[in-house]
């Protein structure tokens, strides 16, 4: 059985969660560096979902540029 994914909001929530108990101290050893490993996996999948955010931002701004370009070379014929 594998362990689904969080979304993008449940990563970030979680890791908000484990930043909070890591600033706040109190734990033995073994435990920061499970949380820290589990931090780290994931801002790990918030960076991956962010970049990919980042890359269909990009390729929609390519269309609507090249969408503009026609429009303009249309109205340039006219």
């Amino acid at each position: 059985m594998t362990e689904k994914q969080p979304t993008y909001n449940e990563a970030a929530q979680r890791l908000e969660a484990i930043v909070a108990s890591l600033e706040r101290g109190g734990m033995d050893l073994e435990e920061t560096l499970k949380l820290y490993e589990e931090g780290a996996a994931l801002l790990k999948i918030c960076q991956t979902e962010l970049h990919a955010a980042e890359g269909r931002l990009n390729e929609l701004r390519l269309e609507d540029l090249e969408q503009e370009l026609q429009a303009q070379d249309a109205q340039a014929t006219d």
